[in-house]
């Protein structure tokens, strides 16, 4: 999360607020500025909450205690977007961190079929974004 004032994705409202912990260093490489899709995402309904659990890959040389969670404004066709803000220096970093991330979606009525994730800057340059089926539990 930036220390500046913090440009929202458009259509967008803040869901949560994730403290982190990196897991470690990661064995991918990000060849240009544009930050990594998140991966090994999952969506799991349950009781009118959908759970997404996803990892990012983030310049090691930062130091992260939380990540903002910020979800789109409405679901179009069943999807829902989730975007990861990291603002980040724009230059290919050298190594990446692994952090995984879980939160929560409030979804009642089973609205949610599809979650499509990006780890979002603000200046913007956005990942390509993951899209993952949400499954009942």
């Amino acid at each position: 999360m930036s220390t500046t004032q913090t440009v929202l994705p458009p259509n967008t409202t803040l869901l949560t607020t994730v403290n982190v912990t990196s897991s470690g260093p990661s064995s991918k490489t990000q060849p240009t500025i544009t930050p990594l899709q998140p991966d090994n995402v999952t969506a799991i309904w349950h009781s009118g909450v959908v759970t997404v659990t996803l990892t990012v890959y983030i310049d090691a040389a930062d130091s992260l205690n939380s990540l903002d969670i910020y979800k789109g404004n409405s679901i179009v066709d069943g999807l829902l977007k989730v975007y990861v803000d990291y603002n980040y220096i724009e230059e290919i970093p050298v190594s990446l961190n692994t952090y995984t991330l879980s939160f929560q979606i409030e979804d009642p009525s089973q609205e949610i079929q599809t979650v499509e994730s990006y780890l979002w800057d603000e200046d913007p340059v956005t990942s390509r974004g993951t899209k993952t089926p949400v499954e009942d539990d």
